[in-house]
């Protein structure tokens, strides 16, 4: 196994981390994002474990976009900005309209948040192909808690990974405790999402986003046709990736 620091740079913002490489070709490339308040450090463990399972496979770990500002920790990181004082697990993956006023707004404001984020990183997947020389059918994207919401972002409401030259679609998705934030978007006409394989992986016991989060998101997924499992192991939200990991290789060894 090798490791590199990586730096990429689009429209102004940029995108650092590590990579895992094995020797020889690579045929699969991983994208992990980490939870609120992670870094590439902190997921560099569970990014081992997911690199040892597939074979001639890189996976990419990058650090959130932005430090958390109140922290003063370039360690604490964030995809976009969030708010820990006004926001609640329980609104992803439910129809905004059931919010009052000022959720609303908040939804609305955060699904504005995670789109740009969702388009940079795109880039940054779509770059990597490029070098490569490989396709989406050949690309996983896995999300933990903020990560999670952002990877459902990338793939629901943004069309970069839907469809290539050789009209292949993104290979697989892992959700890993988080929930979709306006999922009622899926619902207009706008979107026409290919069957891409999901995972959603919850926490029994998970004290941030309820089980009608993973309920709904699963529902939601199967009306838009989508194939998608769910798994519940016995964890709480902070380190359900490793409590929930035998599950995510079964099911990238099934689906990927």
């Amino acid at each position: 196994m090798q490791t590199e620091d990586f730096i990429y740079s689009y429209g102004g913002q940029t995108l650092s981390g590590i990579q895992l490489i094995h020797e020889g070709k690579i045929e699969k490339l991983i994208f992990l994002l980490h939870g609120y308040k992670g870094d590439a450090p902190s997921n560099f463990d569970f990014g081992k474990k997911i690199f040892n399972s597939i074979p001639q496979s890189s996976v990419f770990i990058p650090d959130g976009i932005k430090p958390i500002p109140f922290f003063n920790d370039e360690h604490q990181r964030q995809w976009w900005d969030l708010d820990e004082s006004s926001f609640e697990g329980k609104m992803c993956s439910f129809m905004p309209y059931y919010a009052h006023g000022e959720k609303r707004k908040l939804i609305d404001q955060m699904s504005k948040n995670i789109h740009k984020t969702a388009l940079f990183l795109n880039n940054f997947i779509l770059n990597q192909i490029r070098k490569y020389g490989l396709n989406l059918s050949n690309c996983l994207l896995m999300g933990i808690s903020q990560g999670g919401m952002t990877a459902f972002e990338m793939v629901l409401f943004c069309k970069e990974l839907h469809h290539d030259n050789q009209n292949n679609f993104l290979g697989a998705l892992v959700i890993i405790g988080a929930g979709i934030i306006g999922a009622d978007r899926l619902r207009s006409d706008h979107y026409s999402i290919p069957p891409v394989p999901v995972l959603l992986a919850r926490a029994k016991y998970d004290e941030i986003f309820p089980k009608t989060v993973d309920y709904f998101s699963y529902s939601l997924l199967k009306e838009q046709n989508i194939p998608v499992v769910l798994k519940e192991v016995e964890s709480v939200h902070f380190g359900l990736e490793h409590n929930a990991c035998h599950e995510i290789c079964r099911f990238i060894k099934d689906y990927f």
